[in-house]
């Protein structure tokens, strides 16, 4: 079959004179230059028998258009004029109805709505046996639709995931691109199935937008392969992404006539840039990368030999209008997504050995802190026996220590006359002094009892003792009913109390002692008062005594403050308890 004469016009029906004689595939800009409208083809052929099934096979036409068999519609686009059909990528196989063909000459008339500098034209065309032209069919929408839909898909689809992933661990920007490379790329390459030019509103503003689309991808592109390299350009990155939104806006300002050139311009730049940022990388992944960057680099060279082949096509340099970058895609988007599985995959490993790891680090410490805390308990317990012992042997020396020295002096003095009874009554003190010690340890879990009551016993064998030196005791207690405090407490409080006052019947020489215990808001504060000689006539420092350092540790232990005195005719012994407060 060959083609016959073509002509341009602004009319729905074929004009009857003024055919030239075109081979197809045919792309009018070479023979009329600027001209957008309509073009008829006239394709004829001799049927020898109307029973004779026959089939035809167009393989695309652009941008859209009408076939008619013997002045007969057989098919028609959506839109045969602005905003065309974007039927240029879709092969039509037409079975030719028996009953309009005719014995001798037919005709098959294509009318081709288009813009010369969008490759306006038609492809190859054949006719056939039915079942011929079908298998060539089927294999052309294969390759021009199913693949392209396929390769949309698993972009989308991978897109979509690492977008995913990359939300999950954000500081994994190499995710991030990828995405964001393979999303662009998606909008690339729906231009090869697209039926209309929505949402946009003319041919011009739809390839103005896949323009665009496809200069985010190449830098989008470049950016991905620095940050899988492990690079980062902050600078060029900022420049290259300037350069993207100034030739955006320089498309999207340029006149209808001015967009072909500018568009070129920028197509070839963009390419330029995106085959040296893969040509790099490949160089980068053989010379330095690992395992993984060579693998990709494979990849990436696959889709270079189809890009060049594909921007040979858009610049008409090759006559053909099978574009495989987007079926190559597939080869470059699933590769980089095994690789960056693989990186995936390799990090679980290192966080799984590094938990491992971990736990044996943390099981040896949880181990050694075990016999750490077990040597501090032992150390604990023994230090709380010790302590016992230690608070044992102050409350020994407070209490029987201090019933012992009275004795002794009394003994001293008056030897000869001290009667039985008075033997008796020492060792009366003695036993009331101990079972104060013990009944305060054992009654710990009685609970709490008021000072005035526990005081009580001190207080008259304490009188008593100071009577038969011969000192005046006089005692002022004010709200001790209100204070109630635990038993080891009250023997802390008794127990500085009774050292004060061993202290004055053994060293003041005093004449009277005042003790005076105020209980209020404000704490409690006690206050012994004799009118002795004072420490400086005493033959030990204060400072160095076992007793004074006895009641100073006491009052410390209950929280309060510790104060001493002294000149000759007075001493006064004062300490303050605020952690008592009511």
């Amino acid at each position: 079959m060959d083609a016959q004469p073509a002509i341009p016009v602004e009319q729905d029906r074929p004009p009857a004179t003024g055919w030239v004689d075109v081979k197809l595939p045919d792309f009018w800009a070479s023979r009329w230059p600027g001209f957008d409208g309509v073009v008829w083809y006239r394709l004829s052929w001799q049927q020898a028998h109307v029973d004779t099934p026959v089939a035809a096979l167009l393989d695309y036409l652009n941008m859209s258009g009408a076939i008619y068999l013997n002045g007969t519609l057989l098919h028609r686009d959506t839109q045969l004029a602005e905003p065309l059909s974007r039927a240029w990528n879709t092969p039509r196989y037409l079975l030719l109805p028996a009953a309009l063909l005719r014995d001798g000459t037919n005709t098959l008339l294509v009318r081709v709505s288009g813009i010369a500098m969008y490759q306006a034209g038609l492809g190859p065309a054949s006719l056939g046996p039915p079942a011929q032209m079908q298998t060539r069919f089927d294999a052309a929408r294969w390759v021009r639709f199913d693949m392209q839909l396929a390769s949309l898909a698993v972009n989308a689809t991978l897109g979509c995931f690492f977008l995913a992933m990359w939300m999950m661990r954000r500081r994994e920007s190499v995710y991030s691109w990828f995405a964001f490379t393979t999303l662009a790329w998606w909008a690339v390459g729906y231009n090869q199935i697209a039926t209309s030019t929505w949402p946009f509103a003319s041919t011009d503003a739809w390839e103005i937008a896949n323009a665009i689309a496809f200069s985010v991808y190449c830098t989008a592109h470049t950016v991905f392969t620095l940050r899988f390299c492990e690079r980062r350009w902050p600078r060029v990155e900022r420049v290259l992404w300037l350069v993207v939104a100034l030739t955006s806006a320089a498309l999207i300002c340029t006149p209808h006539p001015h967009v072909e050139d500018v568009r070129s311009v920028l197509f070839i730049a963009q390419a330029c840039q995106f085959f040296a940022a893969s040509l790099a990388f490949v160089v980068f992944a053989f010379r330095y990368g690992r395992a993984e960057h060579r693998i990709l680099g494979y990849c990436v060279l696959v889709f270079v030999v189809a890009g060049l082949h594909d921007l040979l096509a858009v610049l008409t340099i090759v006559h053909d209008n099978t574009y495989y970058t987007a079926l190559m895609s597939q080869v470059l988007v699933v590769g980089m997504a095994l690789v960056l599985g693989r990186q995936f995959v390799a990090n679980l490993h290192r966080i799984e050995g590094f938990n491992k790891d971990l736990k044996r680090s943390v099981d040896a410490a949880r181990s050694e802190l075990t016999r750490t805390l077990e040597r501090q308990h032992e150390l604990e317990i023994a230090n709380a026996r010790l302590g016992e012992r230690l608070n044992l042997a102050h409350d020994l020396h407070d209490g029987l220590g201090g019933t012992l020295v009275s004795s002794i002096v009394a003994l001293e003095r008056t030897p000869a006359d001290v009667p039985p009874q008075r033997f008796l009554s020492i060792l009366k003190e003695l036993r009331d002094d101990l079972r104060m010690i013990i009944d305060s340890a054992a009654s710990q879990h009685y609970g709490e009892t008021t000072l005035a009551d526990q005081i009580a016993p001190l207080r008259h064998r304490l009188t008593r003792l100071l009577d038969a030196q011969g000192i005046e005791c006089r005692w002022h207690p004010v709200g001790l009913e209100a204070c109630t405090l635990p038993p080891a407490k009250s023997l802390e409080i008794m127990r500085v109390l009774q050292e004060a006052l061993t202290n004055v019947f053994k060293h003041s020489r005093a004449s009277h002692v005042d003790v005076e215990m105020h209980y209020s808001e404000q704490g409690l504060r006690m206050t012994v008062h004799d009118n002795g000689v004072g420490l400086a006539a005493h033959a030990a420092p204060v400072h160095h005594g076992t007793g004074m350092h006895s009641m100073r540790a006491r009052v410390g232990r209950l929280g309060g403050t510790f104060d001493i005195q002294s000149s000759p005719g007075s001493t006064r012994i004062t300490l303050h308890l605020p952690s008592l407060a009511a």
